[in-house]
């Protein structure tokens, strides 16, 4: 079989389950990764890793790795991570493909000297160009790279991993509500509290759970106290991956209220919100970036403008006191992510770009 490098500066963020569930689900290639540093190994177990901490400078060892495995294309994670790579890419004389992913299609746009970068050199050496929602190809078309260079490659989750698992519920139980998210500005949380404040004032009985680590911690822990909500919110900290679909089971409804951050930064599709859809979870999230190509609105759960907090609030209502359509929902959203999100029929379209590219290069 061919091989296939990846590269990514970081293997792996805990936050980068998406990029490990996309190569792990390659199968009609062989795949090294070339990176500069080793994180989280046991969550993320892949043999065949080469690591140099100067990848950036290191002409030998970059080259005679490749070389040595027969590399025929070099694929990147991410966009701003590419642009330390473009000399070393040249020097290989192989076609890359470059994956963005979110903040490299979106904030990173704004700023000049990534945007001159990406026009000058990135977009001119790329052999392709893969992101993962319309928005964030309109965002890299508008900022000058050729639509025709672009494919918009949905990534997958692992369905073996997030069974299915309808959500029903016994009379004078509560509601359990849960977003799994980096505390972030871009996550919107403060409106999803905001919002939940408005949902214990119809005296409803539910709680809510937020997981993540994040700078917004403490800002998140003060509103839930000056709302006087410590009783029905917590925030608990980063879990494992392979616990998530264990929470989720535990759980009835899920919410993540994505906005554009103030400085730009925009989502792609989160993957978590593919994994509560999996597991048959109705989800309550917004009209941001590409999320309205998971979530359907009133078919596998509500999508709101970014930062309303009054829909947020009625939809989040809407479903509490209407469990009968949690089940129908939860169908359609495990129909439509084995259709569209499986991570194997994700790799094999991912396969279908790497031979057409490795093809066109001959």
């Amino acid at each position: 079989m061919n091989t296939i490098a990846i590269i990514a500066d970081e293997f792996l963020p805990l936050t980068q389950t998406f990029v490990y569930e996309e190569i792990t689900g390659i199968k009609n290639f062989d795949v090294i990764v070339l990176t500069r540093k080793i994180l989280n190994k046991d969550f993320f177990p892949f043999k065949n890793i080469y690591v140099c901490e100067d990848l950036y400078k290191a002409n030998d060892f970059f080259l005679n790795t490749i070389k040595k495995h027969n590399v025929k294309l070099i694929h990147i994670k991410f966009g701003t991570i590419s642009l330390n790579y473009l000399k070393l890419i040249k020097k290989s004389r192989l076609p890359c493909l470059v994956s963005f992913h979110g903040y490299d299609a979106s904030e990173g746009l704004k700023q000049p000297a990534i945007l001159y970068k990406y026009k000058k050199h990135l977009f001119p050496a790329a052999a392709h160009i893969v992101t993962v929602s319309p928005k964030l190809k309109s965002n890299l078309v508008n900022a000058g790279c050729p639509s025709k260079k672009i494919t918009v490659l949905w990534s997958g989750v692992d369905l073996e991993k997030f069974q299915y698992k309808p959500r029903t519920i016994q009379k004078d139980e509560t509601v359990k509500i849960l977003c799994i998210a980096r505390l972030t500005e871009k996550k919107g949380l403060k409106y999803l509290i905001k919002a939940f404040d408005k949902v214990v004032k119809n005296d409803l009985n539910a709680e809510l759970v937020i997981i993540g680590q994040g700078p917004l911690k403490n800002t998140l822990k003060d509103l839930i106290s000056r709302l006087k909500l410590n009783h029905r919110v917590k925030i608990l900290d980063f879990v494992p991956h392979d616990k998530v679909a264990e929470i989720m089971h535990k759980h009835h409804i899920f919410c993540l209220p994505s906005i554009t951050s103030s400085s730009g930064n925009e989502e792609g599709i989160p993957n978590v919100l593919k994994e509560a859809c999996a597991t048959g979870m109705p989800v309550v999230s917004t009209y941001h970036s590409g999320i309205p190509e998971l979530i359907k609105n009133e078919k596998n759960g509500f999508l709101v403008a970014e930062k309303d907090v009054e829909q947020l609030a009625k939809k989040l209502i809407y479903l509490i006191n209407h469990p009968e359509i949690w089940e129908s929902m939860g169908l359609y959203s495990r129909k439509h992510v084995e259709e569209h999100f499986n991570k194997y029929k994700q790799a094999e379209k991912l396969e279908e770009l790497y031979t057409k590219i490795i093809a066109k290069k001959k």
